[in-house]
């Protein structure tokens, strides 16, 4: 069903407005994002609900330039999210009405596009938008391991927010579009760890290392103490940083994260670390993996032989957690293919100070979770 994304605002200049919109509701542009070939940037500010997206113009020659010679400041457009921007196209096509350009565009706000012309829609003009995989730009941290892959979004002025991906996983694959939600909320900060995704490789694989990674990110970004989200291994080493610097991490929020591990589960995820079968019976996977990381097969090898030293470190990561006095949210999908339900609830007995959310779901990988069920509880933890 499609969902009310943002309403479009033409502005003749985006200081007076954003200043409106800071007295009314106390909110101001997340991000600005220039589209060269609308001649157009753009401004948004999160609700609870939809977002506001002022269209400053660019170009005397843009459409958002002729809106407001015709018209004046106001609402310019009302844009609907769908999942199938093909369909969606398709579908209106079918019943007269008449899309303002041949396929969907690129637009702001890593969306695919395309409007329909207002005299179908009683003067009204209406967008349809599809996310699409974000296109972040890392910055790269200095760090003994090497540099390290950043990823920044949201206002500068909002609460720190810190994402960990998974096990062989990267801010890409993982983390990227739980950060775009959540950036109208937060200043979000995302890493790749040591050897993962964009980030270099100088160091044997540690929970100390990685650890240290997610440290060093929030002292180049000049964050004292954030909100920590941590994805599976992740969520490990979230709670590992929460045991060895306190004072650095407010809240914890840890998904699909197991911190007692025996045989049984170390050889269940090896399985997925396998890179010569991956690459024999899954070699759209392999690409996939190889154009997000710089050596894949050298990564999951490495991985398969940290895991296996996780059962002997359990017993200190168990002593830990229950040390621990952050709030923390634990998640998990109820019918998780890699760690049952003794997994969260295992680690929700431990911590102190935690609550236990269980989600409909089959598959382990984050990418695979409802954010539009997720990410609301996720807020309401966070925001305490």
């Amino acid at each position: 069903m499609p969902i009310l994304d943002h309403l479009g605002i033409a502005i003749d200049a985006p200081e007076p407005v954003v200043a409106l919109f800071e007295t009314l509701i106390d909110e101001r542009p997340y991000k600005q994002e220039t589209v060269a070939h609308q001649g157009v940037r753009t401004h948004f500010i999160g609700t609870e609900t939809a977002k506001l997206e002022l269209l400053e113009s660019l170009d005397a020659t843009s459409p958002i330039a002729r809106f407001l010679e015709r018209r004046g400041e106001g609402l310019h457009h009302v844009a609907f999210e769908v999942r199938d921007i093909d369909a969606a196209m398709a579908h209106c096509r079918a019943h007269d009405f008449t899309p303002l350009s041949e396929t969907p565009q690129p637009g702001a706000d890593d969306k695919q596009i395309f409007f329909l012309h207002p005299r179908d829609t009683h003067g009204l003009l209406i967008e349809f938008c599809q996310s699409v995989p974000a296109s972040l730009t890392p910055t790269f941290v200095p760090h003994r391991t090497g540099r390290l892959a950043m990823y920044t979004a949201g206002a500068p002025e909002a609460r720190p927010l810190l994402l960990l991906h998974g096990a062989a996983g990267c801010t890409r694959l993982e983390t990227a579009a739980l950060l775009r939600r959540l950036e109208p909320y937060y200043r979000v900060v995302a890493v790749d760890f040591s050897g993962h995704g964009a980030s270099e490789d100088g160091a044997a694989f540690s929970v100390d290392v990685f650890a240290d990674n997610a440290r060093a990110v929030l002292d180049y970004a000049d964050i004292g103490t954030a909100d920590v989200f941590g994805f599976s291994m992740g969520g490990y080493v979230a709670l590992h940083l929460a045991h060895r610097h306190p004072d650095r991490v407010r809240r914890l929020a840890v998904h699909g994260t197991a911190i007692e591990w025996g045989d049984a589960r170390v050889e269940a995820m090896q399985r997925r670390l396998n890179a010569d079968a991956i690459e024999a019976r899954h070699p759209h996977r392999a690409e996939q993996l190889a154009a997000l990381h710089t050596n894949w097969k050298h990564l999951f090898r490495r991985m398969h032989a940290f895991v296996s030293e996780l059962p002997d470190r359990s017993p200190r990561m168990v002593e830990a957690a229950a040390t621990l006095g952050h709030p923390t949210l634990v998640s998990a999908v109820d019918q998780d293919d890699l760690f049952p339900l003794d997994a969260p609830l295992g680690l929700h007995g431990v911590l102190p100070h935690s609550r236990l959310a269980l989600l409909p779901g089959r598959q382990h990988a984050l990418q695979n979770v409802n954010l539009d069920t997720f990410v609301p509880v996720l807020r309401q933890h966070l925001d305490g």
